[in-house]
């Protein structure tokens, strides 16, 4: 009596449809291991029904779960990694096609494109090597991501090379090979530090319009870092700086941060850095 009541709870608690009601039934339960094994399943299936059985109305959600159940008892447990992983993909690809194929949502994903490049990478068929699918993926999404950040970013290109093209006539200003600019507010008699030194500074940089991104003054505290380890305009900037020099770096954007968007610094900005060489660290 209390097992029919146990059972008859069960299909109630499952929405109580006939689809449901099919799949239930009432166990013969022999003894304890019996007892133990049938607790185990029905513990565990009240918490699968809480987390994934909500608003299963129709009962599509409990069929999907039981197949997926069913699948995995039927396969060896060498391979049931393996079916995680393939499921997770399959997933995955999914994803791209309500988002966009690697997330730029300009680009329609092809479920069936993917899965044959799927087959092809995974059995060696060499219509494309791996490697040339690669490169063609990496400089192909490059060049649609520059293509956007013109489009979305390309007034600041014109904004910085504008500001360049004035501020190398003002006096004192100095123009590289690079196209680096300097202007010198006092010249240090230390030593110059190498490409793989490094180095304590002070620094306050800004936008061309004066919006202040970072700066170690502000916060009160000098940075220390090595030479090679920041924007190549620093890097060119710091080996030409004895120490106890303070100079105005005026860095266009292909010697800062390029076309990278890294937040308050757009791609394609100019920058302006007031840097103090403070000293060579051991």
């Amino acid at each position: 009596m209390k097992k029919t009541t146990i059972a008859a709870f069960v299909v109630a608690a499952l929405c109580g449809t006939t689809a449901f009601a099919q799949s239930t039934g009432t166990p013969v339960l022999k003894n304890r291991v019996d007892s133990l094994n049938y607790a185990f399943g029905l513990a565990n299936g009240d918490g699968i029904k809480m987390y994934y059985l909500y608003n299963d109305s129709t009962g599509e959600r409990y069929n999907s779960l039981m197949k997926g159940i069913e699948e995995g008892l039927k396969v060896n447990p060498e391979y049931a990694e393996l079916i995680g992983i393939g499921r997770n993909i399959g997933q995955g690809i999914k994803q791209q096609a309500a988002e966009g194929l690697m997330g730029n949502e300009d680009l329609v994903t092809d479920i069936e494109l993917i899965k044959q490049g799927l087959i092809n990478g995974m059995l060696g068929y060499d219509q494309m090597s791996a490697s040339e699918a690669q490169n063609y993926l990496n400089v192909t999404m490059q060049q649609l991501q520059e293509k956007k950040n013109e489009e979305l970013y390309g007034e600041n290109r014109r904004q910085g090379e504008e500001f360049l093209a004035e501020n190398k006539t003002k006096e004192g200003v100095v123009t590289t090979e690079s196209g680096l600019q300097y202007k010198v507010i006092k010249m240090g008699k230390g030593k110059k530090p190498s490409a793989t030194d490094r180095v304590k500074v002070h620094y306050h940089g800004t936008l061309v319009d004066g919006t202040v991104f970072d700066s170690s003054v502000n916060r009160g505290e000098p940075a220390t870092f090595g030479v090679n380890q920041v924007i190549k305009g620093w890097t060119e900037a710091l080996q030409l700086m004895p120490v106890g020099s303070k100079w105005t770096l005026y860095i266009p954007y292909n010697l800062a941060y390029g076309a990278q968007n890294t937040g308050t610094i757009k791609p394609y900005s100019a920058l302006i850095f007031e840097v103090e060489l403070l000293g060579i660290e051991k």
